[in-house]
């Protein structure tokens, strides 16, 4: 009995010193798979690029002053006005010769020579026609839009009537004849402040 109690503590003693002896595992030893950041892809947003083509007019900011028989008008001072006499129609042509002003503007009323009509070479593209009012507040607008047959220009008026039918009419007509869209656009400001100018002189 005693010899079997001797191999027991002889048993657990080897079995402690082995256990003892076994390392732990190394952290070397230990392999965690590696990322290689080149393979990694990342997505970067899409910026899209607007581009907005900016429409310079040729306009000179200073203005010069036309005197008609019976009005007065400003128009750009590196324009081309014509005729150089007085007179109550006139021209202003833009300095890259793709728009041109007009306007006419008599004591009374009347009709410009020729602006009004559609000439053989011309095809009406649109017009409308606003009435209003009565007697001294009788008022008729005309709008319109004429091109060339060969395409080389439009042009577009606004005949303005006023005082209908009272024996004191008056009528003005402001027009803008232009290569292409792009050139309309380009001179609009201008266009705009040469309508806006206009002076109409009495007896």
């Amino acid at each position: 009995m005693k010899k079997i109690y001797i191999k027991v503590f002889f048993l657990f003693i080897i079995l402690s010193l082995t256990v003892a002896c076994q390392k732990p595992a190394a952290i070397d030893d230990i392999t965690i798979d590696e990322v290689d950041v080149d393979e990694v892809t990342v997505k970067q947003p899409i910026v899209e690029e607007l581009v907005v083509d900016e429409i310079t007019s040729d306009a000179s900011t200073t203005l010069a002053t036309y005197n008609g028989l019976w009005f007065e008008v400003k128009y750009p001072e590196n324009f081309t006005a014509s005729p150089s006499y007085q007179a109550d129609e006139a021209y202003f042509l833009s300095p890259d010769q793709t728009v041109e002003f007009f306007v006419y503007s008599p004591q009374w009323t009347g009709n410009p020579e020729n602006y009004l009509n559609v000439s053989p070479t011309e095809e009406l593209v649109s017009e409308s026609t606003d009435d209003t009012g009565t007697d001294y507040e009788h008022k008729v607008v005309k709008w319109a839009t004429i091109k060339a047959k060969d395409g080389s220009y439009l042009r577009s008026y606004v005949s303005i009537k006023e005082q209908v039918g009272t024996g004191s009419d008056l009528h003005h007509v402001f027009g803008i004849k232009y290569k292409d869209e792009a050139s309309y656009q380009k001179y609009t400001d201008a266009y705009i402040a040469f309508k806006d100018s206009l002076q109409q002189f009495a007896d």
